[in-house]
């Protein structure tokens, strides 16, 4: 299994597919601060005072890593990042869910059908299984950088 986890394709496989969510799933956030906060809001986690702050700077907290890891440059630091954030959204999933609260999670914008709950944690999972795999066997597209 290590030889399989270890392996260069598995390493930019999970590396692309990590990067390339983020990338995707922050591309139209970027456009629509106004929306983000509002989701943010929902939440109910942040002060009102740092919602907006937050609408606008997460989408960059998420998609700079996500570029990074597409390209291949800094993966092991990047994917360490997009796995913290992936706890910290796994936490509030839940602290939402334990309080009733049914709103929209604002992972993808365009799709907007897409609820807080246990499909959402699995799926953050998963990806942060893809950051897991990255920071402990980091590749790049750049030559002489896989260590």
């Amino acid at each position: 299994m290590k030889r399989v986890l270890s392996h260069p394709l598995t390493g930019r496989l999970c590396r692309l597919l990590l990067g390339g969510a983020f990338v995707y799933a922050n591309t139209t956030k970027l456009l629509r601060p106004d929306e983000v906060a509002r989701l943010i809001y929902g939440y109910r986690i942040l002060h009102p005072d740092l919602i907006n702050l937050a609408g606008v700077v997460f989408p960059w907290i998420e998609f700079i890593p996500g570029v990074l890891l597409v390209i291949g440059i800094l993966p092991r630091s990047a994917a360490a990042l997009l796995g913290g954030l992936l706890a910290v959204f796994i936490g509030a999933a839940a602290l939402v869910m334990m309080r009733g609260i049914d709103i929209g999670c604002g992972c993808f914008l365009p799709i907007f059908g897409d609820r807080v709950g246990w499909p959402m944690i699995a799926r953050n999972s998963i990806l942060m299984l893809f950051a897991l795999q990255v920071i402990a066997w980091p590749t790049s597209l750049l030559p002489g950088r896989r260590r």
